[in-house]
């Protein structure tokens, strides 16, 4: 017989990887993670199959067979979830909360994440951080600022513009934006180096962590999720590269030809 306990613990591991695997988790956290949930749940034969996209968890309870297919959609980063997420897992594996407890905290965690600072301070940070890139990449000073503009345009324009594109199209209209952005910077005086303004306004859209976990994965043995987290990466890359292509090809051939 199942009891609601039972599905308060598949719960409880299903919520808890999902929650880390849409903030930036690797494959094997994921499943390490849900592991030790059911364990201390008291599951057997547990087999968890964890992708970038799907988490599949199967085990038995007192002789009944338990099965939860999460789908992922949407993926961010934000390493504080993962580390709460973390957190109140091993509390619950260590027995130092209990079960409704550790289900409470994680429900807790999806209507109310952390570090929630609001659009305005990230995209500061973001543009601080791209004024800093262009001078570590050989930026002279007078590249800082328009580094940091463009940057804030490209994300304001691109969160405008690209409310319902997938990912991929977004990454391409950030490369796009940047590339013509950057381009009249220059020609109007604002900038010296336009390849090294573009390139720090797109370094916080850079797929860093993917490409991290992509080799994570490989080492861990994971092949699945890493060929998966490395085409991601390398799509990603592509899209911005695409985007900058097209829109200085378009400027220096056409619009500069308007506009000057």
């Amino acid at each position: 017989m199942i009891c609601i306990q039972d599905h308060d613990a598949i719960e409880f591991a299903g919520l808890a990887g999902e929650l880390l695997l849409k903030n930036g988790a690797e494959t094997s956290r994921v499943e390490d993670t849900i592991e030790r949930i059911c364990k201390r749940a008291g599951f057997t034969d547990t087999e968890v199959l964890v992708f970038p996209t799907g988490i599949i968890i199967n085990g038995k309870h007192q002789g009944a067979n338990l099965t939860l297919a999460k789908r992922i959609h949407i993926r961010d980063i934000n390493l504080s979830v993962v580390s709460l997420i973390n957190d109140i897992s091993r509390k619950y594996a260590d027995n130092k909360i209990s079960l409704e407890e550790g289900l409470a905290k994680v429900k807790e965690v999806v209507t109310h994440p952390p570090t929630d600072n609001g659009f305005l301070l990230l995209l500061t940070a973001g543009a601080l951080a791209s004024g800093a890139a262009t001078i570590l990449l050989g930026g002279s000073w007078r590249d800082f600022a328009p580094a940091i503009l463009a940057t804030g345009l490209v994300r304001i324009i691109v969160g405008a513009a690209a409310f319902n594109l997938v990912y991929i199209l977004q990454m391409y209209l950030a490369g796009l934006f940047s590339g013509f952005i950057g381009s009249l910077f220059v020609d109007f005086g604002f900038g010296m180096h336009l390849d090294k303004i573009i390139v720090g306004a797109l370094v916080p859209l850079v797929p860093g962590v993917a490409l991290t976990n992509a080799v994570r994965d490989f080492i861990s043995g994971d092949l699945l999720s890493g060929t998966l987290r490395m085409v991601e990466a390398l799509l990603v890359a592509a899209a911005l590269a695409g985007g900058v292509g097209f829109a200085l090809a378009v400027y220096s051939g056409y619009l500069r030809h308007l506009i000057f």
